[in-house]
């Protein structure tokens, strides 16, 4: 067993080869899991180890790529990888008028911040980490109201009316 050797015995090399081995191990079981996850998206080009397709991306206008990759693939969805993480991409605007407008329930949500979000409550009380529904319709007409109330009162006009009803109103109980 591998806690049972003797550390004074193995020579750096030896030490040095099994770090290696487990870093390549640890590697190919991270690709591997890319590859399976690979298969549950929308086509596109295969990803290299831990960078992605971002080297394959141009450092100008990468949106002519995306669209050779949907003519590649016949798709106007495809994914593409940034680093370990897929992003969809959509290269026409009725796909994303389909998916963004009509569908808008299903994608329009938020990541889930497993420290901040998950262990520290602020799924539940922080407005920009609610994942989108009832909730969070709620915090956002709490968080715009004042925002609206300021905009109708700073023409002034409002003060106005304010006022003559409160005189109005202390007239009448006098």
């Amino acid at each position: 067993m591998l806690l049972d050797l003797d550390l004074k015995s193995l020579s750096v090399f030896r030490i040095s080869g099994l770090v290696l081995v487990l870093a390549f191990t640890a590697l190919l079981i991270d690709y591997f899991r890319i590859l399976r996850l690979r298969w549950k998206m929308p086509p596109g080009p295969l990803p290299m180890p831990i960078v992605g397709n971002v080297l394959q991306l141009p450092k100008a206008k990468p949106w002519y790529r995306f669209e050779e990759w949907a003519n590649q693939y016949q798709s106007p969805i495809i994914t593409v990888w940034f680093g370990r993480n897929p992003t969809v991409v959509l290269n026409d605007c009725w796909t994303a008028s389909d998916l963004m407008d009509k569908r808008a329930n299903i994608y329009s949500s938020r990541p889930t911040f497993q420290v901040p979000g998950v262990l520290m409550d602020g799924e539940k009380f922080n407005q920009t980490m609610l994942p989108y529904g009832d909730r969070w319709r709620l915090h956002r007409k709490l968080t715009v109201l004042p925002l609206s109330l300021e905009s109708l009162y700073s023409s002034g006009q409002c003060f106005v009316e304010l006022s003559v009803r409160m005189m109005h109103l202390l007239m009448i109980a006098f």
